[in-house]
């Protein structure tokens, strides 16, 4: 398979847009990513060179908290990640590339959905207050395994983590700076996984590596720019400004996907 350096190129600037709004915004690098590189190249071939630049992005960002990275609250989760990513990858490997579509159209939504609620942080917080709940260590393995499964079969894990993140932040197990270094270090592992799994499966070919190859700078660019364009704009009103766009492109994905099942 030879390199088609148009749709190169624009996987690149959809890696430098998810970058720029990871910046800003906090969230979106997979949503974005994955929400809308399929819509002009195949989903199996997106998943690839997302997880390539996903691993380097959470990289990046465990690189700056790593101080307050504590192993014994990633590796809960991670045990749940080691029996969930196989079954996700299994699954992936039976889609056709409109029931990826379709699959990623309703993981994206169900993002939003949870992404949304954490927005409304004073709200959730105050119900999980309420509610005086404690996650446990079964239900962090479940979080990994459920976001194992979603990484391995459309490669946008976060709802489960989400909703496990935001219960452990509000009962004051985790500082915010915990939470990012769990996030990330258990994000990064997780797509460490899958490109190992799906190169032994013979699924990581050179031209994808290529094309991940030159979408990597667009990682720090728009990191970069993010950071430069957050003091400008309002986060919460660009935080909704997106979630919104997010909800479009999964309508999209969903409705090119229905007619070819």
């Amino acid at each position: 398979m030879a390199v088609d350096w148009i749709v190169t190129g624009l996987t690149a600037l959809v890696i430098l847009l998810a970058s720029i709004v990871h910046g800003i915004a906090g969230f979106g690098f997979a949503q974005l990513s994955m929400g809308l590189m399929p819509l002009f190249r195949s989903p199996s071939s997106a998943s690839i060179i997302f997880t390539v630049t996903a691993i380097v992005s959470n990289g990046r960002v465990w690189w700056s908290v790593r101080e307050a990275f504590d192993w014994r609250k990633w590796i809960v989760p991670i045990v749940g990640l080691t029996v969930g990513m196989p079954l996700g990858i299994y699954v992936f490997s039976r889609f056709s590339q409109s029931q990826m579509r379709l699959a990623i159209g309703g993981v994206l939504l169900v993002a939003v959905i949870v992404v949304a609620a954490t927005q409304e942080s004073e709200t959730v917080d105050d119900w999980i207050e309420g509610a005086g709940y404690r996650p446990g260590v079964v239900v962090g393995a479940t979080a990994g395994f459920l976001s194992g499964i979603l990484g391995g079969a459309v490669a946008i894990p976060g709802p489960p983590m989400i909703v496990y993140g935001a219960f452990m932040a509000a009962g004051g197990f985790w500082s915010d700076e915990e939470m990012k270094a769990v996030f990330t270090a258990f994000f990064g592992s997780l797509m460490v996984y899958r490109l190992g799994s799906l190169g032994y499966a013979g699924d990581v070919t050179v031209p994808l590596l290529t094309e991940a190859a030159v979408a990597l700078p667009m990682v720090f660019l728009g990191a970069w720019l993010g950071v430069k364009i957050f003091n400008r704009i309002p986060e919460r009103i660009f935080g909704w400004v997106v979630l919104a766009l997010l909800t479009a492109n999964a309508f999209i994905l969903l409705g090119t996907a229905v007619p070819e099942l």
